[in-house]
């Protein structure tokens, strides 16, 4: 180590007027491997465009536009404060003020070098020791914002040189053998450096918009005011509901009687899915902060590795789904059992090198307390179905499959739960919120199990005509939404004719069924399976 008038670097005072009180020495940047001389009891500390780190006393000059912070000197040591608007990290935690104590590792600003902080005694230290040199090494890679493989490497180029140059005479020709093989790896490390780099970076953007497309498929976080309007919508779509269905009941009361033979068998599906690292064969976990938190990345959304700590990152999602008369069967659409097959979701997991995996899936019916577990037995690769299997115990409520098809102009009966969560927390009525909000937490499993076991998770009923038929597809005017996908769609008889897939909301809110054709012939699959 040199002394102020040898290192090239300008000390924050001569030391004819002061004391040194400690030093800070750059590990990266283009100062790395400089020392600033800390002499004064109060500085500036300033980094310009060229993130070379620099001192003077914090009277000396008016501030200016590369000021970060300022040091104070007081009982025995230094206070860092971050500068209006400028951010300063120690130990890699982000800090407007902080006593600095010897050993801190400080980065200034964003592109900022990285320093570590050292008390001197009073005097100049003639040489590190092997065991600060390694200290700096180990500092750096706990606290650097970097990647990876890019601190590992410049932690280990630096220590090389630092024990080249600034240890004894004898401790180097010790281990020059070892460091020539250091060298040679370190060679072949830079060599590979950059192309690494590149595809860490091209795998994190993959991973990053992969996290935000996914991060959709999340119900929207409940609060109050979400809660009071959804109250209000749905008591306005009830009642109309209601009065439509009201003119039918003068018909026979066949809404009446489809409808309450049906109802039982209308599940609300609740499931979450995670995502796996192929090459790994590790599912994306939280990484966790110091303090246990889950952290997040730059752009809001969950930070998820395959190194992660936390708990396994969940996906969630909500759908309906009915039982099949006669057999533990229970129909839904094939978006709903695999959420990421929806759009080029599934495209975006493979060029990442993700595959999705089911972390649970959950069927709620009415009236019962406890949900039941389903498993996806097969999907339709042609048609928007799948089917689950579910408990034995509940076939004898499955609903029938109608044997011929739709007509044009025939009325429709559609069962579901649009808009999941939010539409049921809206029918449990103002008492039911009022204990969520009591107990502040909206948490997206247990809000389930709470509406279970209190009986309130009912299917919403709408009524529809058919506007058009084919082969391939059904299409009528029932009202639903979002959620609702994977519900029944029932002739007078109480049949199922179509599964409901999708909304046209450029056609008045139309709805496109799967003709209930494509499930009786999945189902066959199932059975020669």
């Amino acid at each position: 180590m040199r002394k102020p008038e040898e290192s090239g670097m300008t000390p924050s005072g001569h030391a004819g007027e002061g004391e040194v009180r400690a030093f800070l020495e750059s590990l990266t940047g283009p100062s790395r491997g400089y020392v600033n001389w800390l002499v004064d009891k109060a500085l500036t500390v300033s980094v310009n465009d060229g993130r070379v780190l620099s001192l003077r006393p914090k009277d000396d000059l008016p501030p200016h536009d590369n000021d970060i912070a300022t040091l104070k000197w007081a009982d025995d040591g230094y206070t860092i404060a971050a500068s209006a608007g400028r951010n300063v990290w120690v130990n890699g935690q982000k800090a407007s003020s902080a006593l600095l104590r010897h050993g801190d590792m400080i980065e200034f600003g964003e592109k900022g070098p990285m320093s570590r902080y050292r008390l001197c005694d009073h005097s100049f230290p003639a040489h590190h020791t092997v065991e600060d040199i390694l200290s700096d090494a180990y500092a750096y890679t706990r606290t650097s914002r970097r990647p990876f493989a890019k601190k590992m490497s410049g932690a280990l180029r630096d220590s090389g040189r630092r024990l080249a140059s600034q240890t004894t005479i004898l401790f180097r020709i010790t281990v020059l053998a070892t460091l020539l093989v250091i060298a040679g790896f370190g060679y072949l490390l830079y060599q590979n450096d950059r192309r690494l780099a590149d595809s860490i970076e091209q795998e994190s953007r993959k991973i990053e918009a992969v996290a935000i497309m996914l991060a959709q498929t999340r119900e929207d976080a409940l609060t109050p005011d979400d809660l009071a309007s959804l109250r209000e919508a749905f008591k306005n779509q009830v009642l109309s509901t209601e009065q439509r269905l009201g003119t039918l009941e003068q018909r026979a009361g066949a809404p009446t009687r489809v409808i309450a033979a049906s109802t039982r068998s209308v599940a609300f599906l609740q499931g979450a899915y995670g995502l796996r690292h192929v090459e790994s064969g590790k599912i994306l976990r939280h990484v966790l902060g110091p303090n246990g938190e889950n952290l997040k990345t730059p752009f809001g959304q969950p930070w998820i590795e395959p190194d992660g700590t936390g708990e396994p990152a969940e996906f969630q999602f909500t759908g309906t789904g009915f039982l099949i008369a006669g057999v533990p069967l229970m129909a839904t659409n094939r978006h709903v059992a695999l959420p990421w097959t929806s759009g080029n979701r599934e495209k975006a997991l493979s060029d990442a090198g993700l595959e999705p995996e089911m972390l649970r899936l959950l069927a709620y019916l009415p009236d019962q307390t406890e949900p039941i577990e389903a498993r996806l037995v097969r999907f339709s690769e042609a048609a928007d179905l799948a089917i689950l299997a579910v408990e034995p115990s509940v076939q004898d409520l499955g609903i029938p499959l109608a044997d011929a098809t739709s007509r044009v102009g025939e009325e429709l009966f559609l069962l579901g739960y649009p808009t999941g969560l939010k539409a049921l927390i809206a029918q449990a009525g103002p008492g039911f919120l009022e204990e969520l909000e009591a107990e502040g937490t909206l948490n997206f499993w247990s809000i389930a199990s709470r509406l279970s076991t209190q009986s309130k998770i009912h299917p919403l009923a709408s009524r529809g005509i058919v506007a058009r038929t084919s082969e391939s597809a059904i299409v009528y005017d029932a009202e639903t939404t979002t959620g609702g996908s994977g519900g029944p769609a029932l002739n007078r008889r109480g049949e199922v004719v179509a599964i409901n897939a999708a909304i046209l909301p450029e056609f008045g809110g139309s709805n496109i069924g799967v003709p209930v054709s494509h499930l009786r012939a999945l189902l066959r699959e199932v059975e020669s399976q």
